[in-house]
């Protein structure tokens, strides 16, 4: 049977973000219909302790940024929609406005402009008789003309 134990030996693996993807795994396998047969039962009993133990590392460790506060609301709202079972209950509209407020207090890195600047190139000369007309060509050999 795999060992989903945590890692609380190794500082590197217990970031937030590595907690969060290893959350986001165990919570996929228990989506699964075959975890609920019989007889995976002691697994699934196994993910659901991994689980417990993953939000406990999470509240150890302090968010570095607002994306990492925002995976820990996400890890409370999931438990709460889990535990409540209530789309509308009112702890998840208040996390979701605590999360949406997060990110709106977070600035936003404007994006680098290049500092490469791209120059087209001066095309060949084509013959007069290859390249159509242009209106401005036109325009001005109409103004020539008598």
């Amino acid at each position: 049977m795999p060992n989903f134990q945590s890692n609380s030996g190794n500082d590197s693996a217990n970031t937030i973000a590595a907690l969060g993807l290893r959350w986001a795994a165990l919570r996929g396998m228990l989506g699964s219909p075959l975890i609920n047969a019989e007889d995976q039962k002691p697994l699934r009993d196994e993910l659901l302790q991994e689980l417990q133990s993953i939000g406990q590392a999470m509240s150890d460790i302090a968010a570095r940024n607002s994306v990492e506060l925002c995976a820990k609301i996400d890890v409370v709202s999931e438990e709460l929609r889990k535990m409540a079972g209530d789309e509308d209950d009112p702890a998840q509209t208040l996390l979701a406005s605590i999360r949406k407020d997060v990110m709106s207090l977070t600035p936003r890195a404007a994006p680098e402009r290049s500092s490469v600047q791209l120059v087209r190139g001066h095309s060949p000369h084509r013959g007069l008789e290859a390249a159509p007309p242009t209106e401005a060509v036109r325009a001005g050999e109409a103004a020539k003309s008598p």
